[in-house]
């Protein structure tokens, strides 16, 4: 009965959804960065160049690709 008296006992029901929401967006960021970063990786360091871009920049790049600057 102390459940049903106790206004803000739902509030942790209201923000698991939103919990869920951010778990699933960062989740998708996350793989959205693994293959930025693969398909980044998997160019020739020739075509790296041609974009003016070093091998050692790969990984920030695709951070800052899919997380901003």
């Amino acid at each position: 009965m102390a459940h049903a008296l106790n206004p803000h006992a739902h509030a942790q029901y209201v923000e698991q959804p939103a919990l869920l929401a951010r778990l699933r967006q960062s989740y998708a960021d996350y793989r959205e960065y693994l293959a930025t970063y693969k398909e980044l990786n998997a160019l020739s360091d020739r075509h790296l160049a041609d974009f003016g871009v070093s091998r050692l920049n790969v990984r920030e790049i695709a951070r800052a690709t899919v997380y901003g600057d």
